[in-house]
């Protein structure tokens, strides 16, 4: 009897040592998942438009406007290549930004670097090859297009309306101003 005892005494405790070690794999399976879970969430918010790590400070890369009246600005047509190059406009301290371009069909093409849709952002484009690509939203939009109103609605590089001028470039200041809520 004593020995029946002593064997369901070694039974139990093998049995209370199983489920122990069971829920001690359980915890450790959890932990591991919730520590998954939080670096793919963590890799997930890096990698989404928008992000603020995302942003180009075009800012410090833009070039002041060229202005050569009170009603006009200009870039030198000698500027503006395949890589897009950014300019500012300050109105009552208030950096208005946009960009030019050459596109792959030989034109000029400009605009504000500001989107119709996320200007709140303040994000931007940037260019990616022979696209431009909202830094906010992440949509991309071919340069050849760039240049013209928005009549499809949704993002767009916003519509700055210019004219070629011999050796320039002209943008009106007014232009400039009608969109500075944007920036």
């Amino acid at each position: 009897m004593k020995k029946n005892k002593r064997e369901l005494r070694k039974a139990e405790l093998r049995k209370m040592e199983q489920i122990q070690r069971k829920k001690r794999t359980q915890k450790i399976i959890v932990a591991t998942s919730l520590s998954i879970i939080a670096i793919l969430s963590l890799v997930i918010v890096i990698s989404m438009p928008g992000n603020p790590n995302d942003q180009i400070q075009n800012s410090e890369i833009a070039a002041p406007s060229d202005v050569i009246s009170q009603t006009e600005v200009s870039i030198p047509l000698s500027e503006v290549g395949s890589n897009a190059k950014f300019y500012s406009y300050e109105s009552n301290g208030i950096e208005i930004r946009y960009f030019a371009v050459e596109g792959s069909d030989g034109n000029v093409h400009v605009a504000f670097d500001a989107c119709d849709v996320c200007y709140d952002a303040k994000k931007g484009y940037r260019q990616n090859g022979d696209v431009m690509h909202c830094i906010n939203c992440g949509k991309e939009f071919a340069i050849n297009s760039i240049g013209t109103d928005n009549t499809a609605g949704g993002c767009w590089p916003s519509f700055l309306p210019t004219n070629i001028d011999g050796e320039n470039v002209l943008i009106g200041i007014s232009d400039l101003e009608a969109k500075k809520y944007m920036f």
